[in-house]
């Protein structure tokens, strides 16, 4: 069964982009990790090497994350007022020309010219609602409200630090090399079936295929960290 309306609209909510920017950074993270120690695992490092090397991973890749999520998000930002002052520019000294976009818009809309004629009079008597209008339907862009860089960036690397966390535990806790490495993969794939679960219910899809793929996305990633740590040492006689 589909998931409810309410369900897909809240993920496109702020409060559902900041559950889905979690859900991308922890798998993110995740992945990261689980694929970086399987190929150290692979290579037969002890096993403190392994945890420290994972935990410096986990880190770097945070503060990666914090700065791509802030710089994009601050250029989105820089974007968006400079598009905002040209458009007031627009419809300062070429109204008339802005009043054709608003119509033109409208008839690509299926409006009738009638309607879109009626519309232009009523939408052109505010200024701001019009200069919202051609931002949002000439340009694409959204409210420059919901555009937070530091915040952004700061939600996307720490998802990223949590994701990074559950498959470095057993490198803390377990005794055995290969039962640290079988620990963190099951308990890694648990964890992104959990997030394919939640993507499903907030993207309306069926929950089965949601953990399916982020299940198989994680265990491949960390098979081919696995491969790539076994068999590149031994093709370049490092081991």
């Amino acid at each position: 069964m589909k998931n409810s309306l309410p369900s897909v609209e809240a993920w496109h909510s702020p409060e559902g982009r900041r559950i889905k920017d979690s859900v991308l950074g922890i798998n993110d993270g995740l992945v990261t990790v689980v694929s970086f120690i399987g190929g150290l695992t692979g290579s037969a490092l002890p096993m403190h090497t392994i945890f420290f090397s994972g935990v410096m991973s986990n880190i770097a890749g945070s503060i990666s994350m914090f700065l791509g999520g802030y710089m994009a998000s601050r250029s989105q930002r820089d974007f968006y007022l400079r598009e905002s002052r040209r458009e007031w520019e627009e419809i300062r000294d070429t109204p008339e020309l802005e009043r054709k976009e608003v119509i033109d818009i409208l008839l690509q809309m299926h409006f009738s010219h009638e309607e879109a004629m009626l519309f232009v009079q009523r939408i052109t008597k505010d200024p701001k609602l019009w200069h919202a209008f051609m931002m949002k339907e000439e340009l694409g862009l959204n409210d420059i409200d919901k555009i937070h860089p530091l915040k952004d960036g700061t939600w996307l690397g720490l998802s990223f630090l949590v994701g990074g966390v559950p498959p470095l535990l057993p490198y803390a806790l377990a005794h055995s090399l290969s039962l640290a490495f079988d620990l963190s993969l099951a308990l890694s794939i648990v964890v992104l079936a959990t997030l394919g679960v939640i993507k499903s219910y907030y993207s309306n899809e069926p929950a089965i295929k949601g953990a399916g793929e982020m299940v198989l996305l994680g265990g491949s990633a960390a098979l081919a960290g696995l491969f790539v740590g076994t068999i590149l040492p031994k093709f370049f006689h490092l081991s």
